[in-house]
């Protein structure tokens, strides 16, 4: 018997006993068609699931607004603009994919024809929420985004234009640190529009149904029915704050600023971005931004007149390692890397090294954790924080104020004001176990080289680091660098000065990796 012929039987098996079992199956379908009860109650089932469908594109159609962003013809280009962005990504926004006209390059000085009797030209589309009921409206800072007149259309077919009137369509506010936007439709003198709730999106949970509303490929008022296929996403890049609801229900060009709904008809998400691995189309990857991230701006745009308020701490934070929680005697929180002289979290009492472990009364494990959890503080408010201190627990009160666009370089100002100017180099000196290459220098201990394949280089060091800190001990020469490591054993956790970041370093200092 050939090799072959085995495979061959199990090959007809196989085919036996799957036509068998069709015909068995379809035989006990047929049986329950002839009985009539099992089938009655499973079309009552679907019935009920498409009516609940139905009445969430009933709820939501009146809601949604389609958005249409509009350009001068024959404007130059603005730098970083719309229509800078490459084809896949211009695709997505639902731009045209065509070139600039001629004459687009022309004219780059010459003012935008909008609202002057100019020709506009639709370059891109997306969709939109109302949220109250006087003609507020949430959608994307990209759909909006380098617009000469903007074009919102209702599912009743009213249709506000600003290029006709500078008040029929206000952009209210835009914040790009989570790409979400706020418009004003109707002059002020709407009221009674429909609108939809926003859920709690901390209660969403994994397998609910996911239902996206908005004008895929100019496809007004389309709606796609998937499942929440993960929550808590961010960690994508694309926004500062990032809280994002993935789904795989179809999101395509056209779709940004729309939401994404429970089976309630409740806003879950406002949809942003896929991610389609290069092919062009969606792959079931959509990601929304969540709804209590979108309440919170959405209202603080509306109620400040367009400015975002968000509380500032001034601090820098990374995650625990296993290395770290030994070094810090605590299993979770998060460990403050630095904090900015002046600021609230220095004025309440935090250090670098101390480890955050409650914000408030919500534990945190991330710096994520902490970042969204004070949040849901505002500029003046009094912030609890509970803190191990070298293995001690400290109850803190920072007082956190306005985040007023320069705190993230509030940090290099201060690691910056520290320097001093450079003096002689004095003799290199060799440090065998770790691999580095240290310099006394005006500015503190200085790594000037680090050997390939050592403990140091693993362990990410880089040309120019100062070491501040070996195992919570500061060190102000080589010297003292020398005696803290033959002090600190098998583990040494070093805190490092990079350019305008301060941050901790794990480094397994046992054994020796050569000369």
């Amino acid at each position: 018997m050939s090799n072959q012929e085995p495979c061959l039987r199990w090959r007809r098996l196989l085919l036996l006993v799957t036509v068998s079992g069709g015909l068995w199956l379809a035989a006990g379908v047929a049986g329950q068609a002839r009985a009539g009860e099992p089938s009655a109650t499973g079309l009552a089932e679907l019935a009920r699931q498409e009516a609940a469908f139905t009445a969430v594109a009933d709820q939501a159609f009146p809601a949604v607004v389609v958005i249409t962003n509009q350009q001068a013809v024959g404007r130059g280009r603005r730098p970083g603009g719309y229509q800078e962005l490459p084809p896949e990504l211009r695709r997505f926004f639902g731009m045209p994919e065509d070139d600039a006209v001629a004459g687009d390059e022309e004219d780059a000085t010459e003012a935008p024809a909008r609202r002057h009797g100019g020709a506009l030209r639709p370059v891109g589309k997306g969709s939109g929420v109302l949220f109250r009921d006087t003609g507020y409206v949430v959608t994307n800072c990209h759909v909006i985004a380098d617009a000469d007149a903007l074009e919102v259309k209702l599912h009743d077919g009213r249709v506000f234009d600003n290029a006709r009137h500078p008040r029929e369509v206000e952009v209210v506010g835009m914040d790009p640190e989570t790409d979400l936007a706020v418009l004003r439709i109707g002059e002020g003198k709407l009221k009674g529009l429909p609108t939809l709730p926003f859920a709690d999106s901390a209660k969403v949970k994994v397998g609910q149904f996911a239902i996206a509303v908005g004008a895929p490929f100019n496809f007004d008022y389309s709606l796609s029915v998937g499942h929440v296929s993960q929550k808590g996403r961010h960690d994508m890049n694309v926004n500062r704050y990032e809280n994002y609801i993935q789904t795989d229900a179809s999101i395509n060009p056209g779709n940004s600023g729309g939401p994404l709904l429970n089976i309630r008809g409740e806003v879950i998400g406002i949809n942003e971005f896929i991610v389609n691995g290069g092919t062009g189309g969606n792959v079931g990857l959509g990601f929304a931004i969540a709804s209590n991230l979108v309440r919170q701006v959405a209202e603080g745009l509306a109620a400040n007149h367009g400015k975002m308020q968000r509380p500032w701490l001034g601090i820098a934070m990374q995650p625990l390692t296993p290395e770290l929680r030994r070094q810090f005697k605590t299993g979770v929180g998060v460990v403050v890397n630095d904090v900015v002289r002046g600021d609230p979290a220095a004025q309440g009492g935090m250090r670098p090294g101390d480890v955050i472990v409650t914000v408030g009364d919500t534990p945190v494990r991330t710096p994520h954790d902490v970042q969204f959890a004070i949040l849901n503080y505002r500029p003046g408010d009094r912030i609890p924080m509970t803190v191990n201190r070298r293995g001690k627990e400290l109850r803190l009160e920072v007082v956190a104020r306005q985040k007023d666009g320069d705190g993230e370089r509030a940090v290099a100002a201060a690691s910056a004001a520290e320097k001093k100017p450079g003096a002689a180099d004095p003799p290199l000196r060799r440090l065998h176990r770790v691999g580095i290459n240290l310099e006394d220098t005006p500015d503190g201990v200085m790594v000037v080289a680090v050997r390939p394949g050592s403990l140091a280089a693993q362990a990410q060091l880089r040309r120019g680091d100062r070491i501040l800190e070996i195992n919570q001990r500061p060190v102000r020469s080589v010297a003292e660098v020398n005696a803290a490591l033959v002090e600190a054993g098998d583990e040494v956790v070093l805190y490092i000065a990079r350019r305008e970041s301060k941050f901790f370093v794990p480094l397994a200092a046992s054994g020796d990796t050569g000369g």
